[in-house]
């Protein structure tokens, strides 16, 4: 298994201020790299976080999307930008995991980047089975797959991806075995248990909300700390018996250049801190079922480096080959 060489405190503190005779920061656009398409959650958070930049910093922040790999193509090229703040890039948690699923990256994370400021994190996934499943709790679902003749099969999005990885963690620690069934989209991977298809699907709760309301799945548990608003009679899993097994979903981040001055990181953190702390904003995130997060410096490397550790078990699990 691989191992990452992750950010030292010299490395946080990078530069320190801007040096002497220098403009003030920022003097001129910001550009955001967003490693994936137009019209995901990534890309939706970082344009109103981009637009409440701009008013604040009295500067242009632009959104760029460079999509495909994963993530990989716009990492890349922040990896490779000047480490003057004014490169950007908008992750999620995927970040932490192609590491483990690609052999060989353009980019090193520990000595490329620096992680400057979280922005939300999400609450959890919940666990949803086809109704046809003779199971109504979690235990009863780990008794039956157990003794089941056949595996029981879960869908995801792709190889390698968090909804892959939540499954293979809940197997790992219910002490069973199950299949990976992949689709090519979220909303595949969920049809897929709505007709039966497959079995079960970790997902966000807002993205299952629906499928719920009309009866063609049903919630068993959660994977946060606490229960879920939208689903308040669908245990956590540490009470429904499934021990060590928190996932509190994918966060959202931003990374700059290593190298960037402490100053210009600094300012960056302050303001999103800032953007995060506001009523509309966080409304927003909300009802796309994250929760405000704004930890920045030591706390975001922190949360970053144990992401990589949970992941990186689920990836060897899942004998995931690199690519």
């Amino acid at each position: 298994m691989k191992t990452i060489r992750w950010w030292g405190l010299a490395a946080m503190m990078a530069l320190g201020p801007l040096a002497y005779g220098q403009a003030p920061y920022p003097s001129h656009p910001i550009r955001v790299v967003v490693p994936f398409g137009a019209g995901g959650t990534p890309d939706t958070v970082a344009r109103q976080l981009a637009a409440e930049m701009d008013k604040r910093l009295k500067t242009r922040v632009v959104v760029d999307n460079k999509p495909g790999a994963n993530g990989v193509i716009g990492a890349a090229d922040v990896a490779k930008a000047a480490p003057d703040g004014y490169t950007l890039l908008h992750v999620t948690t995927s970040f932490v995991i192609n590491p483990y699923v690609y052999k060989k990256l353009p980019y090193d994370i520990g000595k490329d980047f620096v992680p400057v400021v979280n922005v939300a994190t999400g609450t959890g996934y919940l666990l949803m089975v086809n109704p046809a499943l003779p199971v109504r709790t979690v235990a009863e679902l780990v008794d039956y797959g157990r003794k089941a003749a056949k595996p029981i099969t879960y869908s995801s999005p792709g190889i390698g991806n968090t909804l892959h990885l939540a499954g293979e963690l809940f197997a790992a620690r219910a002490g069973m075995s199950m299949l990976h069934v992949p689709y090519k989209s979220a909303s595949q991977a969920l049809n897929a248990v709505a007709a039966g298809d497959v079995d079960i699907m970790f997902i966000p709760p807002t993205i299952a909300l629906p499928y719920v309301q009309s009866g063609k799945v049903r919630p068993l548990g959660f994977t946060g700390e606490q229960r879920t608003p939208e689903y308040p009679d669908a245990p956590t899993m540490a009470q429904a018996g499934v021990a060590d097994f928190v996932l509190p979903a994918a966060w959202q981040g931003l990374f700059a250049p290593a190298g960037t001055p402490q100053a210009a990181i600094d300012t960056i953190a302050a303001t999103v801190r800032d953007i995060v702390a506001q009523p509309a904003f966080a409304k927003m995130l909300r009802d796309g079922g994250y929760e405000p997060d704004p930890r920045a410096g030591k706390a975001f490397a922190e949360l970053v480096r144990a992401d990589s550790a949970r992941y990186a078990e689920a990836v060897k699990r899942a004998g995931i080959e690199a690519q």
